[in-house]
């Protein structure tokens, strides 16, 4: 009867933690961070054993297995999470769900059994250290992670045919932030005694039989520790068990409290926040702890970064061409085919509110910046404050540019640097002002629809290119600093050119994305956007059309690049910090401070504003407020940044004298 009468459901709701907009902001700025922690530890892990000889070994084979799984079964959960929490409908199908649990359980699965296999390798190598060459042979390493696999995909097979066997005809709404198995259960209207058990059974089979292996294998280790005499040689054996111990444990206790308790006591809240820490923290802190508990791999580490960049230790191989020429191919293709399949998925979403929107606007071609006043006498004082401003900004980055480019002292990568930074200041601030200032005497403040997006264009790609210019401009005094013998080998000028070029292509991408994405809006009520330029939050809340995958799109490009630019230098300055804590003599710390001080002062003011504009939800933005911070980074900032590295920097003052000097001597 249940099954002649039901309606079939098609799609899921993830409720995930929150509904409130100020929550899932803070969420989703976290759980970015960690995820972006995440993917960085384990592929920095995984490309340190492949490039160290000295960690070719059956632990640390193992080790790159582990950080491959925790990166698999973090990608399949985090970015639905993170899309979902600042998104308005949280739906996921029913084939997406299926593919969710499926991969989820498969790499969680498979995780369980190779801790296990990382145990009987440290008891191997512990208790018969002659034999374990033998014994761990490489055709055994295989097999045991192929097992780990095969034992992964058949528990996530059973788990996934039998859940997505049932019928799901009442409420759609999960109770979790991923289609996780128990709280799926909870919504069929079939009978699910059957899938409990099997969750149960399986669950509790795999825990015990890894936990089993585990510890017997750390009991025998146990044992042979205790025989050895010398205090060092214990704790050597130790050191080399301590990190998987850690390991384990925080994997295994949440696994044990999530699956292995009886369904009567399972309380949805408490299981979300269990959940975060196998799903999220774990895999987060798996690199981290084989890392800074790991001699061998600390070591290691130290030689790569000693010998020289990543980016240079591919170019020493021979691959310089090859590797240009195939990125130049392929990068441009790549992106076209993702952005063809991101329009392709918009336009699928949002066909049923564009039609609506398509047979009831009116084209726009053009729109009128509101700017900041109406007021005759505000607006005058306004343009000649302005102009200043701009004037300045022209004179000192022009200024600067040309004090570089003439005088040899300052032909260093910091100042390579420096002078790009003066360009992009220019240039996106010339993408701005101009047009302001004209709309200041103006009595129509038109733009045109094309020159409204060229303006955003330009200005996106100038500021994300910033973004990523002042984390290379971190690196840069981390290497000065932390590796001055090194410096001029490692900051070579071909890694300088190809950091610069990567921070403008970047720039470009992201911008050709926000662009395109926006210029595909239907724009069919008003056409005034309150503010003085074509920024995106205000244009997006002039269309008529669905803007929700422009505003995710606006969270997660500007989200990611601020974020990993914004962790790359505040970890420059940490090493930097403890490399000038351990300078002896004042003036050198001194000296190693002044060097930092003018770029830490730019970052600062640059990033608190973009932080606060953009990685905000759509719901608290106050156009007067965004109005006067977007005065900061649009026109202040480029004005400040010449006045910041010139009055704070002794050798930009010496150049300036110098040729002040040279230029009166000439008169």
């Amino acid at each position: 009867m249940k099954r002649e009468n039901h309606t079939s459901v098609t799609v899921f709701i993830l409720l995930g933690f929150t509904g409130h907009p100020e929550l899932c902001t803070l969420l989703f700025m976290v759980f970015l961070v960690i995820y972006v922690v995440t993917l960085m530890g384990n592929t920095g892990i995984i490309l340190l054993i492949r490039a160290e000889s000295q960690l070719h070994s059956p632990m640390y084979f193992f080790l790159s297995h582990l950080s491959f799984v925790d990166i698999c079964y973090s990608s399949s959960i985090t970015p639905r999470f993170l899309t979902d929490t600042v998104s308005e409908t949280k739906e996921i199908s029913l084939p997406e769900c299926a593919a969710q649990m499926y991969l989820f359980v498969m790499f969680v699965v498979t995780e369980s059994f190779l801790l296990a296999v990382m145990a009987y390798d440290r008891y191997v190598a512990i208790c018969n250290p002659l034999l374990y060459t033998v014994v761990m042979s490489r055709k055994l390493c295989i097999q045991l992670v192929a097992g780990s696999y095969i034992c992964g995909i058949v528990c996530a097979l059973v788990h996934t045919s039998s859940a997505f066997r049932l019928d799901f005809c009442g409420p759609n709404a999960i109770n979790h932030f991923f289609c996780d198995i128990s709280p799926v259960l909870d919504l069929s209207c079939s009978d699910n005694h059957t899938n409990k058990v099997l969750l149960f059974i399986f669950a509790t089979f795999v825990e015990t039989s890894t936990i089993i292996i585990i510890l017997m294998s750390y009991l025998f280790i146990i044992t042979s520790v205790l025989k050895i005499q010398a205090n060092k040689g214990k704790y050597k054996a130790f050191s080399t068990c301590a990190s998987h111990f850690t390991a384990i444990s925080i994997f295994h206790a949440t696994i044990l409290f999530m699956y292995c308790q009886p369904n009567a006591t399972h309380v949805l809240d408490t299981d979300k926040i269990a959940s975060l820490f196998y799903t999220m923290v774990i895999p987060m802190l798996n690199p981290i702890i084989y890392s800074l508990r790991n001699k061998e791999v600390k070591a290691a580490f130290r030689r790569l970064v000693g010998r020289t960049s990543t980016l240079t230790w591919v170019l020493r191989r021979g691959r310089k061409k090859t590797f240009a020429k195939t990125m130049s191919l392929k990068l441009p293709l790549l992106f076209l085919l993702l952005l063809d399949s991101a329009t392709t998925d918009l336009e699928s979403k949002t066909r049923n509110s564009d039609e609506m929107a398509k047979g009831n606007h009116t084209s726009l071609t053009e729109f009128i910046l509101f700017g900041f006043t109406d007021r005759q006498d505000i607006k005058a004082a306004l343009f000649v404050l302005f102009l200043a401003i701009y004037i300045v900004t022209l004179v000192g980055n022009i200024g600067i540019f040309v004090l570089i480019w003439i005088s040899p002292c300052l032909h260093t990568p910091m100042y390579f640097f420096l002078n790009n930074l003066a360009f992009l200041d220019l240039s996106y601030s010339s993408a701005i002002t101009p047009k302001m200032l004209a709309n200041f005497l103006a009595e129509r403040k038109t733009i045109s629809f094309a020159g409204c997006i060229a303006q955003m264009y330009l200005f996106i790609c100038f500021a994300d290119a910033e973004c990523l210019l002042l984390a290379a401009m971190a690196y840069d005094r981390y290497m000065a600093i932390c590796n001055p013998l090194l410096y001029p080998t490692l900051m070579s000028r071909k890694l300088c050119i190809c950091l610069v070029t990567g921070s403008y292509l970047t720039g470009s991408m992201s911008s050709l994305v926000h662009t395109c994405f926006t210029s595909r809006l239907f724009f069919c009520s008003s056409n005034v956007i309150n503010h003085f330029f074509c920024d995106i939050p205000p244009l997006l809340a002039l269309s008529c059309s669905n803007t929700h995958i422009n505003e995710i799109l606006l969270f997660a490009l500007c989200g990611s690049i601020q974020m990993s630019t914004f962790f790359i230098i505040l970890v420059s300055y940490f090493c930097i910090l403890c490399t000038i804590l351990r300078i002896q003599s004042s003036e050198g710390r001194h000296k190693a401070f002044s060097t930092c001080t003018s770029h830490l002062t730019a970052v600062a003011l640059f990033y608190g504003t973009l932080l606060f504009m953009y990685l905000r939800p759509s719901s608290s933005y106050a156009p007067d407020t965004d109005k006067i911070i977007s005065v900061f980074y649009t026109v202040v900032f480029p004005m400040v940044n010449p006045l910041i590295y010139s009055l704070r920097n002794k050798d930009v003052k010496d150049a300036l004298k110098k040729t002040l000097e040279r230029n009166l001597r000439s008169c």
